[in-house]
């Protein structure tokens, strides 16, 4: 299947599951990013992490045409904090 066919979220999904790899799991149930990591790497880098998807979306897809939320949040479920990147038309 083409990936440009794809709606833009599942291809986020698929990004950034290659780009974290085995520091996380990544899912796009009902078109919603999330990741899931373990808490303590959400705890020491989380402003990494943050920047590493916002510099990893605009890098791939600097053209977008719909608001990106992401959903990062931590394996038991008690952190959890959503990232909104702003379309870019």
């Amino acid at each position: 299947m083409d990936i440009k066919k794809l709606p833009l979220n599942t291809n986020i999904a698929r990004l950034l599951s290659i780009e974290f790899g085995n520091s996380g799991i990544v899912t796009c149930p009902c078109g919603q990013v999330t990741m899931v990591m373990s808490r303590s790497n959400c705890e020491r880098n989380f402003g990494n992490i943050l920047l590493q998807v916002h510099r990893l979306i605009d890098e791939c897809y600097p053209e977008r045409s719909e608001h990106i939320f992401i959903v990062l949040q931590d394996e038991s479920g008690t952190f959890q904090s959503t990232l909104k990147i702003w379309k870019s038309v």
